[in-house]
């Protein structure tokens, strides 16, 4: 089963079983973090300002690159309907788990979003669809039934 987050202007579906956490409201925009019951985590941030896509994604990755030895990324593009975003893929140590995460931004919604989502490695490769149908309920809402 899925739930629904909907509020200030902004919906995506997520799994039930997973909870929003961080939910923080700023003059620019609000940031999210919803968490699965393991360790796994999709984060959005919003800016009500435009902001460049590609400035914000590199800002991550140099922050991840700060924070992380040794990451390993690459630059993709990808297309969620109509909306086309920009970013990246890591993949680093910590601990002794090897972590994979992904930063997207784009401009959507009339806003610049910034979505991030990151697990251990095999978490990561099961909910890879999970991560990429709450990015696509996000950028491309579907009307709600009534």
């Amino acid at each position: 089963m899925t739930a629904c987050y909907d509020k200030s202007g902004i919906r995506f579906l997520y799994p039930e079983n997973w909870q929003i956490t961080d939910e923080e409201v700023s003059r620019d925009g609000f940031s999210l973090s919803v968490q699965s019951p393991e360790s796994a985590f999709w984060s959005l941030n919003v800016y009500e300002s435009e902001r460049d896509p590609g400035s914000l994604v590199d800002a991550v990755l140099k922050s991840m690159e700060g924070e992380y030895e040794g990451i390993e990324s690459s630059a993709l593009k990808e297309r969620f309907g109509e909306i086309e975003s920009l970013g990246y893929d890591m993949c680093f140590y910590c601990l002794d788990f090897v972590v994979d995460s992904r930063v997207l931004a784009a401009r959507a919604l009339g806003r610049t979003v910034l979505i991030l989502w990151q697990a251990e490695d095999r978490e990561f490769d099961r909910l890879e669809p999970v991560f990429r149908a709450m990015t696509l309920s996000l950028l491309n809402p579907q009307p709600v039934a009534s």
